[in-house]
Protein backbone atom coordinates (compact mmCIF):
# COMPACT_ATOMS: atom_id res chain seq x y z
CA UNK A 1 0.00 0.00 0.00
CA UNK A 2 1.44 3.28 -0.89
CA UNK A 3 1.60 6.43 1.53
CA UNK A 4 -1.27 8.42 -0.98
CA UNK A 5 -3.50 5.33 -0.81
CA UNK A 6 -3.29 4.30 3.97
CA UNK A 7 -3.45 8.38 3.82
CA UNK A 8 -6.75 7.77 1.72
CA UNK A 9 -8.16 5.01 3.66
CA UNK A 10 -7.56 6.75 7.07
CA UNK A 11 -9.39 9.79 6.26
CA UNK A 12 -12.28 8.01 5.16
CA UNK A 13 -11.79 5.98 8.06
CA UNK A 14 -11.43 8.95 10.36
CA UNK A 15 -14.58 10.72 8.62
CA UNK A 16 -16.85 7.61 9.20
CA UNK A 17 -15.86 7.50 12.68
CA UNK A 18 -16.55 11.38 13.09
CA UNK A 19 -20.05 10.54 11.68
CA UNK A 20 -20.90 7.91 13.67
CA UNK A 21 -19.52 9.23 17.14
CA UNK A 22 -19.46 12.76 17.06
CA UNK A 23 -19.39 13.21 20.91
CA UNK A 24 -16.95 9.80 21.08
CA UNK A 25 -17.41 7.72 24.05
CA UNK A 26 -14.24 5.75 25.81
CA UNK A 27 -15.93 2.54 24.82
CA UNK A 28 -16.46 3.90 21.51
CA UNK A 29 -12.82 5.10 20.54
CA UNK A 30 -11.23 1.40 22.08
CA UNK A 31 -14.05 -0.69 19.62
CA UNK A 32 -13.09 1.95 16.64
CA UNK A 33 -9.11 1.64 17.64
CA UNK A 34 -9.36 -2.08 17.90
CA UNK A 35 -11.67 -2.66 14.69
CA UNK A 36 -8.65 -0.46 12.80
CA UNK A 37 -5.59 -1.21 14.66
CA UNK A 38 -3.37 0.86 12.33
CA UNK A 39 -5.10 3.76 12.31
CA UNK A 40 -5.24 3.76 16.36
CA UNK A 41 -3.63 6.77 16.82
CA UNK A 42 -4.99 8.81 14.66
CA UNK A 43 -8.51 7.83 16.49
CA UNK A 44 -7.52 8.64 19.59
CA UNK A 45 -6.07 11.98 18.40
CA UNK A 46 -9.27 12.67 16.30
CA UNK A 47 -11.54 12.16 19.47
CA UNK A 48 -9.75 14.26 21.30
CA UNK A 49 -9.87 17.28 18.87
CA UNK A 50 -13.82 16.50 18.69
CA UNK A 51 -14.48 16.88 22.02
CA UNK A 52 -12.18 20.06 22.19
CA UNK A 53 -14.36 21.76 19.44
CA UNK A 54 -17.31 20.37 20.97
CA UNK A 55 -16.65 22.42 24.38
CA UNK A 56 -15.85 24.99 22.63
CA UNK A 57 -19.02 24.81 20.82
CA UNK A 58 -20.42 24.79 24.31
CA UNK A 59 -18.76 27.30 25.86
CA UNK A 60 -19.42 30.88 25.42
CA UNK A 61 -16.93 33.20 23.73
CA UNK A 62 -13.79 34.55 26.45
CA UNK A 63 -12.35 37.60 25.99
CA UNK A 64 -8.86 38.13 25.80
CA UNK A 65 -8.77 40.34 28.75
CA UNK A 66 -10.24 37.15 30.81
CA UNK A 67 -7.81 34.50 29.02
CA UNK A 68 -5.04 37.09 30.62
CA UNK A 69 -6.46 37.42 34.17
CA UNK A 70 -6.43 33.71 34.36
CA UNK A 71 -3.29 33.36 33.69
CA UNK A 72 -2.20 36.37 35.84
CA UNK A 73 -4.28 35.29 38.28
CA UNK A 74 -2.08 31.34 37.63
CA UNK A 75 1.31 33.23 38.43
CA UNK A 76 -0.07 34.30 41.41
CA UNK A 77 -0.91 30.84 42.75
CA UNK A 78 2.66 30.11 41.48
CA UNK A 79 4.33 32.31 43.41
CA UNK A 80 2.48 30.79 46.56
CA UNK A 81 3.71 27.17 45.49
CA UNK A 82 7.33 28.63 45.31
CA UNK A 83 6.74 29.93 49.30
CA UNK A 84 5.85 26.19 50.18
CA UNK A 85 2.52 26.98 50.54
CA UNK A 86 0.64 23.52 50.84
CA UNK A 87 -0.35 22.12 47.33
CA UNK A 88 -3.45 21.15 48.83
CA UNK A 89 -6.76 23.43 48.29
CA UNK A 90 -5.11 24.71 45.36
CA UNK A 91 -5.61 21.92 42.54
CA UNK A 92 -8.82 23.62 42.64
CA UNK A 93 -8.41 27.03 41.29
CA UNK A 94 -5.35 25.61 39.24
CA UNK A 95 -5.04 26.10 34.93
CA UNK A 96 -5.84 23.22 33.34
CA UNK A 97 -4.46 21.69 30.37
CA UNK A 98 -6.65 22.66 28.10
CA UNK A 99 -6.63 26.34 29.46
CA UNK A 100 -3.29 26.11 29.16
CA UNK A 101 -3.64 25.34 25.08
CA UNK A 102 -6.06 27.85 24.71
CA UNK A 103 -4.28 30.78 26.05
CA UNK A 104 -1.74 29.69 23.47
CA UNK A 105 -3.80 29.80 20.71
CA UNK A 106 -3.11 26.30 19.76
CA UNK A 107 -4.58 22.85 19.60
CA UNK A 108 -3.48 19.20 20.31
CA UNK A 109 -2.84 18.53 16.76
CA UNK A 110 -1.24 21.72 16.05
CA UNK A 111 0.86 21.38 19.55
CA UNK A 112 1.58 17.75 18.50
CA UNK A 113 3.49 18.82 15.28
CA UNK A 114 5.27 21.94 16.09
CA UNK A 115 6.99 19.26 19.56
CA UNK A 116 7.37 16.53 16.84
CA UNK A 117 5.28 14.24 18.82
CA UNK A 118 2.27 11.86 18.62
CA UNK A 119 -1.04 13.69 18.88
CA UNK A 120 -2.14 10.54 21.12
CA UNK A 121 0.52 11.04 23.40
CA UNK A 122 -0.25 14.80 23.99
CA UNK A 123 -4.65 13.72 24.00
CA UNK A 124 -3.79 11.10 26.38
CA UNK A 125 -1.49 13.48 28.57
CA UNK A 126 -4.57 15.94 28.72
CA UNK A 127 -7.50 13.50 28.90
CA UNK A 128 -5.33 12.26 32.50
CA UNK A 129 -4.85 8.70 30.99
CA UNK A 130 -0.97 9.18 31.49
CA UNK A 131 0.45 8.71 35.17
CA UNK A 132 2.98 10.43 36.74
CA UNK A 133 5.68 10.80 36.33
CA UNK A 134 5.55 12.14 32.77
CA UNK A 135 9.16 11.90 30.71
CA UNK A 136 11.30 14.34 31.47
CA UNK A 137 12.09 15.70 27.93
CA UNK A 138 8.30 15.99 27.63
CA UNK A 139 7.68 18.00 30.51
CA UNK A 140 10.21 20.61 29.88
CA UNK A 141 9.15 20.91 26.12
CA UNK A 142 5.48 21.46 26.91
CA UNK A 143 6.21 23.93 30.00
CA UNK A 144 8.20 26.15 27.48
CA UNK A 145 6.31 25.71 24.29
CA UNK A 146 2.52 26.17 26.89
CA UNK A 147 4.38 29.24 28.46
CA UNK A 148 4.25 27.78 32.00
CA UNK A 149 6.01 26.80 35.00
CA UNK A 150 6.62 23.47 36.92
CA UNK A 151 4.45 23.89 39.23
CA UNK A 152 1.47 24.50 37.09
CA UNK A 153 2.47 21.69 34.79
CA UNK A 154 2.11 19.46 38.05
CA UNK A 155 -1.02 20.89 38.97
CA UNK A 156 -2.76 20.61 35.71
CA UNK A 157 -1.26 17.05 35.56
CA UNK A 158 -3.04 16.35 39.05
CA UNK A 159 -5.91 17.45 38.40
CA UNK A 160 -6.38 15.04 35.12
CA UNK A 161 -5.27 12.39 36.16
CA UNK A 162 -8.02 13.41 39.35
CA UNK A 163 -10.70 13.97 36.67
CA UNK A 164 -10.08 11.70 33.58
CA UNK A 165 -12.29 12.09 30.61
CA UNK A 166 -14.05 9.21 30.47
CA UNK A 167 -16.99 10.33 27.87
CA UNK A 168 -20.37 9.79 28.15
CA UNK A 169 -21.45 7.27 30.30
CA UNK A 170 -23.92 4.72 29.13
CA UNK A 171 -26.97 3.30 31.53
CA UNK A 172 -25.67 0.46 31.80
CA UNK A 173 -22.30 0.68 31.65
CA UNK A 174 -19.85 3.38 33.39
CA UNK A 175 -16.75 3.97 30.24
CA UNK A 176 -13.56 3.46 31.98
CA UNK A 177 -9.89 3.98 30.29
CA UNK A 178 -6.97 2.50 31.34
CA UNK A 179 -4.25 4.60 32.49
CA UNK A 180 -0.66 3.83 31.11
CA UNK A 181 2.69 5.12 32.25
CA UNK A 182 4.30 7.90 29.94
CA UNK A 183 7.08 5.39 29.00
CA UNK A 184 4.32 2.81 27.82
CA UNK A 185 2.48 5.11 25.70
CA UNK A 186 5.39 6.54 24.31
CA UNK A 187 6.88 3.18 23.35
CA UNK A 188 3.58 2.10 21.97
CA UNK A 189 2.87 4.83 20.06
CA UNK A 190 3.35 4.54 15.96
CA UNK A 191 6.31 7.62 16.38
CA UNK A 192 9.34 6.22 14.60
CA UNK A 193 11.84 4.29 16.95
CA UNK A 194 13.89 7.53 16.28
CA UNK A 195 11.70 9.90 18.45
CA UNK A 196 10.66 7.39 20.52
CA UNK A 197 13.96 7.30 21.77
CA UNK A 198 14.00 11.27 22.17
CA UNK A 199 11.28 11.14 24.29
CA UNK A 200 12.46 8.38 26.38
CA UNK A 201 15.89 9.96 26.73
CA UNK A 202 17.54 7.08 25.43
CA UNK A 203 19.18 8.63 22.07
Amino acid sequence: MTDRNRTEDRDKVLFAFHQECARPTAEQISMWAKRFPQFAEDIRAHAAVAWDWATREASPVQELDQSLSARGYSQALNAIFDEGTPQQNLTATCERFQEMLAATGKDIPGLARELDIGRSIVADLFNGWMLAPVPERLVDALVSTLATTRQSFNAALEWAVEAPYLGHAKADKTPTVKPRSGEQIIRESNMSPERKRYWLKED
